[in-house]
């Protein structure tokens, strides 16, 4: 799936990892991963629809929404 709106911020180098396999499961393609040591956790932006999502387990929640998974 080529969802190229998506920013993926995170705040470590396992968090950023994590966030790979995460996007990698799902089949996303195109979604930019940033470290940003200025954040707390992770946070996921879907610009198209104007939602943030806060946090790992939250994220996957919202992936599995959108892809169906």
């Amino acid at each position: 799936m080529d969802i190229p709106r998506f920013l993926f911020r995170v705040k470590d180098r396992q968090i950023e990892e994590e966030a790979r396999k995460m996007v990698a499961s799902f089949g996303l393609k195109n979604v930019e991963i940033r470290r940003d040591d200025t954040i707390k956790d992770a946070w996921f932006e879907d610009s198209e629809v104007m939602k943030t999502t806060f946090g790992l387990d939250d994220i996957r929640e919202y992936l599995e929404q959108l892809t169906g998974s």
